[in-house]
């Protein structure tokens, strides 16, 4: 009798425990992932299906192997190959994913984070073309035509801190724009009717970046998480832009002639671009990761037309505003004669349109 209670005892109990691991199990969507096993379980299913799931696991490395950091392009029998693919997984299971967005050409040191990361991909023959496909001169396939596990996005790889309110930023990965943060592209150059010019283009929230596009980054100061993504990106927002990407700390050189490189500065003291070299075509920069201001024939063209640049030819004061939300400006025509001050405490008697302060208030020049 005893043996006999012991026996449905243990039954009920091994029910029990049965019953709470189904309702741990995932079930693929964001707010309940898949374990890597899970996910593993499901290839067959995904692929007839063509679902997009959402598994949690670890940035392993680099590669098909995770043996790699760096997934630069590769010279592989006198051609370029290349590298987009990564190792993920948990404490039991691995898989490799592929996305030529995300991870071709990144490097490991270019993510904030490569743990516990919540990750939305398919399985399939199909990847996510490169590029934006509204413009085909951008777009391709690179992935394996085989099936094989294409990322869609990944979150929690990339978190940024805005300290001083602006921050100049790039990254060979696309990503989207978060909330309460705004991307702002620039242009410069020289005409007749002009003179030397630079405009600034904000770009709003949710706006997907291309790879490896320079911008100026506006938002509150604090720490701000990005989503890396596949979807189709914004081409504009690198048409036209004169912010370059930074390929490594140190010294920056282009061949171009009669070109001027300027480096984005925030610092809380002051914001702008500098020219810290006055060698042709060349900058240096502090980190990989940070952009520079390029413009032609600064000598001859870009110097004398705005006061905003200084008498020694090698500062350039932002004028693009800083972020607003919240912020109830003064609108002001930008033929007003009274000096006033641009938010780095520098005078400009002819002020380029932006957010600036007269008589201890923000005013917005149009």
């Amino acid at each position: 009798m005893k043996d006999s209670t012991t026996t449905k005892t243990l039954a009920i109990i091994a029910g029990l425990f049965i019953t709470t691991v189904n309702a741990l199990a995932g079930d693929g969507t964001k707010d309940n992932p898949y374990t890597v096993a899970e996910l593993n379980a499901q290839k067959d299913a995904l692929a007839a299906n063509g679902n997009t799931v959402w598994v949690k696991a670890d940035l392993k490395g680099l590669g098909e192997d995770g043996s790699l950091t760096d997934n630069s392009d590769a010279e592989v029998d006198g051609k370029t190959v290349k590298r987009m693919a990564g190792l993920f997984g948990d404490a039991t299971d691995s898989f490799v994913a592929y996305s030529w967005q995300i991870l071709g050409q990144i490097e490991l040191s270019d993510l904030s984070n490569t743990k516990d990361l919540l990750i939305a991909l398919t399985y399939g023959t199909e990847g996510h073309p490169s590029g934006n496909t509204a413009n085909p001169q951008y777009a391709s396939n690179e992935e394996p035509t085989t099936p094989h596990f294409s990322l869609a996005e990944v979150q929690g790889a990339l978190t940024l801190n805005i300290a001083n309110g602006l921050r100049g930023y790039h990254i060979p990965s696309s990503y989207v724009v978060p909330d309460n943060v705004i991307a702002v592209k620039i242009s410069a150059g020289y005409s007749t009717s002009k003179g030397a010019y630079v405009n600034y283009t904000n770009f709003e929230p949710g706006i997907v970046t291309p790879k490896n596009t320079a911008v100026v980054l506006m938002a509150k100061p604090g720490s701000y998480n990005f989503t890396l993504t596949a979807a189709l990106n914004e081409q504009t927002l690198s048409n036209g832009n004169a912010m370059n990407a930074g390929t490594q700390a140190g010294v920056n050189a282009g061949t171009t002639k009669n070109r001027a490189r300027f480096r984005f500065v925030a610092d809380g003291t002051k914001a702008g671009f500098e020219r810290n070299s006055d060698e042709n075509c060349t900058v240096t920069l502090q980190s990989k990761d940070e952009i520079y201001l390029q413009v032609n024939s600064a000598e001859n063209n870009f110097w004398g037309n705005y006061a905003w640049e200084d008498s020694d030819k090698k500062w350039i004061t932002w004028g693009g505003g800083s972020y607003t939300a919240g912020i109830n400006a003064t609108e002001m025509e930008s033929d007003e004669p009274n000096t006033v001050f641009d938010l780095s405490g520098r005078s400009s008697i002819k002020p380029y349109k932006g957010i600036y302060v007269k008589g201890g208030k923000k005013v917005i020049i149009k």
